[in-house]
């Protein structure tokens, strides 16, 4: 939709600091998912395949249409498809889950290399190798828990026990979980099994109206973060640290804007993972289960949590609050 992204060029120039188009309409696609999400839920848990369907077709737009991401939809929806084909004829196998891997990185690893020359062109105005980064940390969890469902449950562990598969998924299913819509340009990551009782929950208007608040909260946190960044990103920058004005500052002042660069750049992240976050809590992802008084219980779905980043009091605790999903994939798989 070249019309729409001339109109996201013109308004980032006029009003948002001449912000690159692709970020702008990365705001813009997740925004839309929120709308996108509250027709996914009015879908009922007995028809799963047509939630499936929706969820890809909305990846389509979203990614496809309004990112302007045809090329990187492409070579994800072949990624996909030949990774889908290895789990099914390699099965049980054990060296399934890591010929899988291989492959999914591998083609990471070419679209990374590729991504790096053209820029060095300068001919790269947009870029699926984030999307591709949450692609590969899905498909090769899916993988691992195929094989992990194959294995004795006493050698598992309780992460392994929880999220195992027990066969390769339909390819409706499949497609649906690697391109779930909200999540699937910025993440977050998740497992197969969460998908599944996301799909499967059937939640009391109660239960919706609470998740409307917390989606919407949420969004709020991520719009907060993005007035930061437009206000603050072009000024506050680690480029300007090579020049000769910061060479020519007190150490104290190297200091504050050191720290106060590191605010605003991570704010771009905050930006995109926090809206992201809201639009899936939207759609029920998180679901883990009912308590023993029939309450619905919900896991942290979160990329970052973003106080412990800020005011971490250890290098462990904000390694561990950053990326969260990656640091999970890294952790079990």
């Amino acid at each position: 939709m070249r019309v729409l992204n001339l109109l996201i060029e013109r308004f980032s120039t006029a009003y948002l600091g001449g912000i690159a188009v692709d970020r702008v309409a990365t705001v813009l696609a997740v925004l839309m998912s929120y709308g996108m999400a509250h027709l996914f839920r009015l879908i009922p848990a007995k028809h799963p395949q047509t939630k499936h369907v929706f969820s890809i077709l909305a990846t389509v737009f979203l990614f496809g249409v309004v990112q302007e991401q045809t090329v990187g939809l492409a070579h994800l929806a072949t990624g996909a498809l030949g990774l889908y084909l290895m789990m099914a004829a390699l099965g049980t196998h054990q060296l399934m889950p890591y010929a899988v891997f291989l492959v999914a990185m591998a083609h990471m690893s070419y679209s990374q290399i590729r991504r790096q020359l053209s820029e060095a062109a300068g001919e790269v105005n947009f870029d699926y190798t984030g999307a591709q980064m949450v692609f590969v940390i899905k498909v090769t969890s899916l993988a691992f828990c195929i094989s992990d469902g194959q294995k004795d449950s006493a050698k598992l562990s309780a992460y392994q026990r929880k999220n195992a598969i027990d066969g390769v998924p339909q390819l409706t299913e499949y497609l649906g979980y690697v391109f779930f819509f909200p999540g699937f340009a910025v993440g977050p990551a998740f497992e197969m099994a969460t998908y599944r009782r996301m799909i499967n929950f059937e939640g009391s208007r109660t239960t919706w109206q609470q998740l409307n608040v917390r989606a919407y909260w949420t969004l709020a946190a991520g719009m907060f973060w993005m007035v930061v960044y437009v206000m603050y990103g072009n000024e506050y920058t680690f480029h300007h640290m090579i020049t000769p004005a910061f060479a020519q500052m007190s150490f104290v002042a190297k200091s504050v804007r050191l720290c106060v660069s590191g605010v605003a750049t991570r704010a771009a992240y905050y930006t995109a993972w926090k809206m992201s976050e809201g639009a899936c809590v939207l759609t029920g992802l998180g679901f883990d289960g009912f308590g023993e008084h029939g309450e619905a219980q919900w896991a942290d779905i979160s990329n970052v949590h973003i106080t412990k980043v800020e005011f971490g009091t250890s290098i462990k605790e904000l390694i561990d609050s950053w990326n969260i999903g990656t640091n999970t994939w890294l952790r079990h798989h």
